[in-house]
């Protein structure tokens, strides 16, 4: 089980079942692939004839105080699957509060910003192909 820490944490990053990051403003998108095709002569040639959707995939985004964290750095790397949990509501267990668990991610984009107050933070996306919805 996932444990999230502070006040503003509504996410999770785990490698292996073990948390490796705690996420803020988390956000998710629900994606469909399609497959069109048109046709010449028809009633219409700019609709297409077939319209079809294929594959679904999930696209997150995500920010992260910045931890010297070498698990998460090395799969981000190595292009390793993690798992992403978000709590929109927070993460107390028996609450029926919402839980999204997105499974088999890979990092897509990484991003490392800093200020003059010498705050660290990083932000990253990532897409899934598993969405198990729940409550915690």
């Amino acid at each position: 089980m996932s444990t999230f820490l502070g006040v503003g944490i509504n996410g999770v990053v785990q490698i292996a079942g073990t948390a490796v990051a705690n996420l803020k403003n988390a956000s998710f998108s629900i994606k469909n692939d399609t497959v069109e095709e048109f046709a010449t002569g028809g009633t219409n040639p700019n609709q297409p004839v077939l319209l079809a959707a294929t594959n679904q995939h999930y696209e997150i985004k995500a920010e992260q105080l910045w931890t010297d964290n070498t698990a998460l750095s090395d799969a981000i790397a190595s292009g390793t699957a993690v798992t992403i949990i978000i709590g929109p509501k927070g993460a107390v267990t028996g609450s029926s509060a919402p839980k999204y668990t997105f499974s088999n991610c890979i990092i897509t984009q990484f991003d490392l910003k800093w200020d003059a107050k010498s705050a660290v933070s990083n932000s990253f996306s990532a897409k899934a192909t598993s969405l198990a919805v729940g409550t915690f």
